[in-house]
């Protein structure tokens, strides 16, 4: 993380000009008293998630009266984790000391992936094929079976009345 771009040293110049220490602070805006350390340091390693975290700067901002957007957006532009447009990645594992190394390229990602869906639809063809189908063939039979029987035909009334 990129904690240097954050100005913490603002919210903790303004937070000793009115007179507040940090459990002062901590009890008139029940924000966590360690992060309100780390908002001052700029060091957000031990930080809740980030919609709490979000929302404890804005707390803190509104406490010391200074505007929270400003503040709000250099956290989120120090914390901003590289992500990328996969949903995973394979990695290679180095065998000597188990450590991540290069990983391999996207497109093993999309052939592994690709790899999936097609065994998926592989197996459920197979298995439409070799389990349903012939329950199927053997009921059409049954069907015929049953109307191969010969009906005798209806014999009609004499008018005799």
């Amino acid at each position: 993380m990129k904690e240097n771009n954050f100005s913490g040293m603002v919210l903790r110049e303004r937070r000793e000009a009115m007179g507040f220490s940090i459990e002062g602070a901590r009890a008139r805006t029940h924000v966590p008293a360690h992060c309100l350390q780390a908002f001052e340091s700029g060091v957000f390693e031990q930080m809740p998630e980030q919609a709490y975290t979000v929302g404890f700067l804005r707390s803190y901002c509104r406490f010391l009266d200074v505007e929270p957007e400003a503040f709000v957006d250099q956290y989120l532009v120090c914390t901003k984790v590289k992500e990328t447009s996969r949903s995973f990645r394979f990695v290679k594992q180095s065998e000597a000391n188990n450590k991540t190394v290069q990983p391999y390229p996207l497109w093993i990602n999309d052939v592994i992936t690709w790899g999936a869906v097609c065994a998926v639809i592989l197996l459920i063809w197979l298995g439409y094929s070799m389990i349903v189908r012939p329950f199927t063939d053997d009921a059409k039979e049954d069907l015929i079976k049953a109307g191969a029987f010969e009906a005798v035909p209806p014999t009609p009334f004499e008018d005799e009345f």
